[in-house]
């Protein structure tokens, strides 16, 4: 047993692995996830909903969205942003990995006759030949992404940006990581049964990596007959590291923001924007 419990605890290399498309794709976190994302009251999965309209209308505003521009929303989940973007006449495209979260998008998008396309496609490896005006990646999924998978991100973005388009996301920041306190927790049925359907044993590790800032939640999910890993890697930011990242990458005139809805930079905050284009694009003046 304590062999067991030592391995259970014990701290996994940087980036060992990464478990996040199951849990878009399990049936039973899927749905968890799903209502954590409809719960207009918290900040778990996607943003509270009067944030979230402030920043829909900030992104339109700022970026003239309307009629004849192409928006894509990448990680869209159950089409919060796209349903609201496409509400102004812009083409809009979302893709995520949750065909739970896709199906409940398409039917807000449906009830309102909004032509928007839904996807089931991983954001690290589309390829279509189809250039957007804007494309956004909201509630810091860029943060839970290997140095790789950020790189294979960026050079998605890279390709699909028209001329004069811009990226737009947000992140964990520096602050935020002060924060991070190294824990660990047993309970049964841990997280009152998000994890499981069936009875289980759950064991949570929060892990600091000082050098890289990056942050470390292990779910250990132990059943009768079945035992899962969850890694939940977040890289906290400071505005000149991403800054950096963007212009290796080949993104140029990167400009950083408070939020999503435009407010201005404070390097207190847990989290802050970006917004960047292509370096072979020309950048259009904002409207």
């Amino acid at each position: 047993m304590f062999e067991q419990l030592a391995a259970v605890n014990a701290r996994p290399a940087l980036y060992a692995t990464t478990t996040t498309p199951e849990l878009w794709t399990d049936p039973h976190i899927s749905r968890k996830m799903l209502a954590a994302h409809l719960d207009p009251d918290v900040d778990l999965s996607s943003y509270r909903t009067a944030y979230l309209e402030r920043a829909v209308d900030w992104m339109t505003d700022h970026f003239g969205i309307g009629e004849g521009r192409r928006v894509a929303d990448f990680g869209c989940g159950p089409g919060l942003y796209t349903t609201r973007l496409a509400r102004t006449g812009a083409e809009v495209t979302g893709l995520d990995l949750s065909p739970r979260s896709l199906d409940h998008a398409r039917a807000l998008a449906a009830a309102e006759n909004l032509p928007v396309r839904h996807l089931r496609q991983d954001y690290l490896t589309y390829r279509e030949a189809i250039r957007y005006d804007l494309i956004i990646m909201i509630m810091r999924d860029y943060c839970a992404l290997a140095p790789g998978g950020r790189a294979a991100l960026l050079r998605t973005v890279h390709e699909h940006l028209a001329p004069g388009g811009a990226f737009v996301f947000d992140v964990d920041s520096a602050a935020a990581f002060a924060d991070v306190a190294e824990q660990a927790s047993y309970a049964p049925s841990l997280m009152d049964g998000f994890w499981s359907d069936r009875p289980y044993f759950g064991f949570h590790n929060t892990y600091r990596y000082e050098r890289e800032r990056v942050s470390l939640d292990k779910y250990e999910i132990v059943e009768a007959d079945r035992h899962r890993v969850f890694l939940n890697w977040v890289r906290h930011f400071t505005p000149d590291e991403l800054t950096a990242e963007l212009g290796a990458a080949g993104f140029t005139d990167v400009r950083v923001l408070g939020d999503l809805a435009g407010a201005p930079y404070d390097s207190r905050a847990p989290h802050f924007t970006v917004h960047a284009c292509a370096a072979d694009s020309v950048a259009a003046e904002p409207r």
